[in-house]
């Protein structure tokens, strides 16, 4: 699947390089000209050549890891994307998917480069993680043709699979289209709550303090700890779950268009408090909108915005006299009431 992120990013070190062209000279559709594309790489720079020999030349010996769901993930990512365009996710899943390369024959090289960039928290290097940075949103596919979407400044990491599909959301927001597979259930775990499908599309968000799994289609079931202690529930297609620091969990109906409008790249709102959507439109921007004043911010507002779009919201918001802008600068945008409303 084309990956929808805002940017993408050419591999710059030559270890990352060279596992891009390895991955994408394996698909049987490679062109002449991407050929071409790669002959000048490796000619370009004798670091080149070192590194696709280091890739090159370990092939053989991966047979256990070839079929590794987490490496098969990397490499059904890159071949989806377009021809024209050499990508594997970002440069940690390059250097991921180059250690996990390596590593599997005992290399150092490239594993020290990603182990030495890692946190101490961080997984073993076999375990990529796929992330987007504030204002973007990517697709990928897993190696059993589920279809994973992030939004804005969110992160997963692809477990090892064995009689399950494990994935871990690591921050932010991400839409799941799960494959069928009635043998291997797929979890997602957030927190110290996971979250259990066969064959369904849902969305988890992890906020601080606060999770919250919405269901559009088919059955999942959450396990987790409660303030009633262990739980379990299972949720029904047009459903939302909510779990907050101190609060019971909480399961209701919810419209899943308005909630997965995300994916689309658009925000809907419905009466909600000004306050709820500045912090909703800042998710999706660097550049932040402020809103002090507490008769402002309760102001209800209806609409659909582009995410991202943080000049264009403030120009309807003053189209229809709810706000105007007070101090303004590269990096935040004050939201003030209007002369006729102080």
């Amino acid at each position: 699947m084309t990956s929808t992120t805002s940017e993408h990013e050419r591999p710059e070190d030559p270890a990352s390089a060279a596992a891009t062209w390895f991955a994408r000279l394996q698909a049987g559709d490679v062109s002449l000209q991407e050929r071409r594309d790669f002959q000048r790489w490796l000619n370009a720079d004798a670091r080149h050549a070192d590194a696709w020999k280091a890739v090159d030349g370990v092939w053989n010996d991966l047979s256990s890891v070839e079929h590794d769901p987490a490496f098969a993930a990397l490499r059904a990512d890159a071949l989806s994307l377009d021809a024209s365009r050499p990508r594997l996710i970002s440069r940690r899943g390059l250097g991921l998917a180059a250690a996990s390369l390596v590593t599997a024959v005992g290399g150092a090289a490239v594993g020290w480069r990603w182990l030495a960039d890692r946190n101490p928290a961080a997984p073993v290097a076999d375990e990529p993680v796929f992330s987007t940075a504030v204002g973007e949103r990517s697709t990928f596919r897993l190696a059993d043709n589920s279809v994973v979407t992030l939004s804005t400044d969110s992160a997963v990491r692809v477990n090892h699979w064995d009689r399950e599909r494990r994935l871990t959301l690591v921050r932010g927001q991400a839409y799941f289209q799960v494959a069928k597979d009635k043998t291997r259930p797929f979890i997602v775990a957030a927190g110290d709550t996971s979250v259990t499908a066969v064959g369904t599309a849902f969305d988890v968000r992890l906020e601080p303090g606060k999770l919250s799994v919405t269901l559009v289609e088919g059955r999942v079931r959450i396990a987790g700890d409660s303030p009633k202690g262990p739980r379990q529930v299972e949720m029904t297609a047009g459903s939302r779950f909510v779990a907050a620091d101190r609060a019971d969990w909480i399961i209701a109906a919810v419209d899943t268009a308005k909630e997965a409008a995300w994916l689309q790249g658009r925000l809907v709102f419905d009466g909600e408090p000004l306050s709820a959507v500045v912090a909703e439109m800042n998710r999706f921007s660097a550049r932040k909108l402020d809103v002090s004043d507490p008769v402002l911010a309760a102001t209800p507002v209806s609409g659909v915005f582009k995410t991202g779009q943080i000049d264009a919201f403030v120009a309807a918001l003053r189209t229809y006299g709810l706000v105007e802008v007070g101090r303004s600068d590269a990096q935040r945008i004050e939201l003030v009431r209007p002369a006729h409303g102080a």
